[in-house]
């Protein structure tokens, strides 16, 4: 789109207006989302070529890996399948949410769940008990500063475990084309009508999260930094187009007028997709070690 051209007329929605109407979490939990992580996890591995960074040893006789935020468990299932079987293993998937992964009953004897928080303390059993830890797009539920939950996650670590946090850059996210005549008044209209400066929506902390590994005495810290093969991004952009349509759902209620707005403009966007644009990010993948005589904070 031409910096001439008029944008549809839309109003950017409010700090409180997203907190009241969103809510804690501004995703949802239902059967298309379930369907959109599974996808989504196939589609990061396809971007950066693996589940967990080469950089992290996997190779020990026993480990127990953690899985926080772990929604339908996939990462989990995922990596349970590449692992040596002669390896010693046992996976904990951490939500608020377990019923995502689906019936224990369907899941290997030894993946187990439990309900946790990374934003409250960390139950005294779990302190010191992982080998490694994962966490992927927590990025919607930290407004500002990830060092709380970064100390969080370090307490779980035994010494000389191993982090790996996983993170889209949604202040990279701009409109791409295969041409520029192409219009994508839709596009941006659904960019402008779904995310807010400073807040959750928009964070800005991506960007130096290894810089925060580091300030909190991680070693042997990382940054993988990836946009993916364009194909894989535009299949990405097709499965996250469900995000713009949550947020709609979520604010329906105390703005419904704005909801409508949305749900015109996501339609205009599939069309404008379909014919050869899409939103594109940059994603991260930080990893980092815990010292062996690490202090937790």
């Amino acid at each position: 789109m031409s910096p001439s051209a008029s944008l549809p007329s839309y109003s950017v929605p409010t700090v409180t207006e997203v907190k009241d109407g969103v809510g804690s979490y501004p995703l949802a939990r239902d059967y298309v989302d379930f369907n959109r992580l599974n996808l989504q996890h196939h589609l990061w591995k396809d971007i950066f070529g693996y589940s967990l960074s080469p950089k992290i040893p996997r190779d020990k006789k026993s480990l127990k890996v953690a899985d926080v935020g772990t929604g339908t468990g996939i990462w989990l299932l995922d990596l349970h399948s590449q692992l040596d079987p002669s390896t010693e293993t046992e996976m904990v998937g951490f939500d608020t949410d377990i019923t995502q992964v689906g019936p224990k009953e369907w899941l290997p004897k030894n993946l187990s769940l439990r309900e946790w928080s990374v934003f409250a303390e960390v139950p005294e059993d779990l302190v010191g008990t992982f080998d490694i830890v994962n966490v992927r797009l927590i990025v919607f539920v930290i407004e500002e500063d990830p060092t709380p939950v970064l100390r969080n996650l370090l307490k779980l670590l035994k010494p000389g475990g191993y982090l790996q946090w996983c993170e889209i850059d949604l202040e990279s996210q701009h409109v791409e084309t295969i041409s520029p005549d192409l219009t994508t008044d839709c596009l941006d209209a659904v960019q402008k009508l779904t995310v807010v400066d400073n807040t959750r929506l928009l964070p800005l902390w991506v960007k130096t999260l290894d810089q925060t590994f580091i300030a909190e005495g991680l070693q042997s810290v990382t940054a993988d930094w990836q946009v993916g093969k364009r194909h894989t991004a535009m299949s990405m952009h097709w499965c996250n187009l469900t995000i713009p349509m949550n947020i709609s759902d979520k604010i329906r209620k105390s703005n419904p007028e704005k909801a409508a707005q949305i749900d015109t403009k996501i339609q205009g966007s599939i069309l404008e997709s379909g014919k050869g644009a899409m939103w594109a990010h940059n994603r991260v993948i930080v990893t980092g070690s815990k010292p062996d005589a690490q202090i937790t904070k």
